[in-house]
């Protein structure tokens, strides 16, 4: 067996990640948690590889001021965590150590965020957060490509905090299972809220209630779109045509005009999507006057906020 080298850099790191393939909300988590360490007088940089980006190497995505890179440049993720928070630094690149590097020597960050770094262990943490989707059962995955597991249960040994996504409360079953896997596993829910709905074309927001009793066109590129159209059926609408593309999808003026047209033909009110796809919109996406975007955030709890804090070294300005 090689034996993995793993580089200590001057600043904690937290890595934030899935056992599964799949989306389980990572991204509103990364902008949750960014802004909780910024609220706690941190300078935070993200480290990610920019999935599908169209640039090679190393691109920084935000200085912690400005935006310097376009969503196609930065990957759809990375631009979306960008937008959306403070000073955070936003660095892509493959090479998840020397982003890091980066992030402290160019840009003086004292605290990490590592994105979709769980499998990726040459960066040294102080804390591993798995997500769980609590659609998932996990008594019945299996390692790929049987299942959907990334690797192998004992994986998890790693892990310090397991948050499972999209719900308020976790089942006794599922809390056991894992508790089993790694009996000092800090396990709390990770629900999602409802933050604005936009019109894309003007940028004015609507309140959640138009959408009652409406029919919508749901679409979406997401690793799991089911989470998404199960969100937008907490508006209630009176029904949901879903379509679904595959995740960090790039959307042609083709796309757009055949969901326009199914949403006539089938009567729809409104098109409804989330943020990182319209990440991935061409030009012509402006023209289309009903078409909503659904924002969503991570809530983390006063115990999830003790864990992390818990966990960090104090920093020195």
């Amino acid at each position: 067996h090689s034996v993995l080298k793993i580089i200590m850099l001057p600043a904690p790191v937290i890595a934030v990640g899935n056992i599964t393939l799949g989306g389980t909300g990572k991204t509103p988590l990364v902008i949750a948690l960014a802004s909780f360490l910024e609220s706690k007088g941190y300078k935070v940089g993200v480290v990610t590889r920019g999935y599908r980006r169209k640039s090679k190497g190393q691109v920084v995505v935000k200085d912690g001021k400005a935006i310097l890179a376009s969503p196609s440049e930065a990957g759809d993720e990375p631009y979306l965590i960008a937008c959306k928070s403070g000073n955070t630094v936003v660095i892509a690149d493959t090479n998840r150590v020397e982003a890091a590097r980066s992030a402290i020597e160019k840009y003086h960050c004292n605290v990490l965020i590592a994105d979709d770094a769980f499998q990726h262990r040459a960066l040294a943490r102080n804390i591993d957060i798995v997500l769980w989707d609590r659609y998932s059962d996990p008594a019945k995955e299996a390692v790929l490509p049987a299942g959907r597991l990334r690797e192998s249960w004992r994986g998890l040994r790693r892990a310090d905090i397991l948050l499972i996504t999209r719900t308020a409360e976790i089942s006794d079953p599922i809390r056991s299972f894992f508790q089993k896997k790694q009996s000092n596993l800090f396990i709390d829910a990770l629900p999602i809220s409802i933050g604005k709905i936009i019109h894309y074309n003007s940028g004015e927001e609507i309140a959640p209630e138009s959408i009652r009793n409406k029919k919508v066109l749901g679409f979406c590129g997401l690793g799991n779109p089911v989470q998404f159209f199960n969100t937008i059926g907490y508006l209630n609408p009176a029904s949901i045509i879903e379509n679904s593309f595959h995740d960090h999808y790039k959307y042609s003026e083709a796309d757009l005009d055949g969901l326009v047209r199914e949403s006539i033909e089938k009567r729809c009110d409104y098109l409804i999507t989330t943020e990182k796809d319209a990440m991935n919109f061409p030009a012509s996406a402006k023209t289309i006057t009903n078409l909503l975007i659904l924002q969503i955030s991570s809530d983390l709890s006063e115990k999830i906020k003790a864990a992390i804090t818990q966990k960090l070294p104090p920093f020195s300005d």
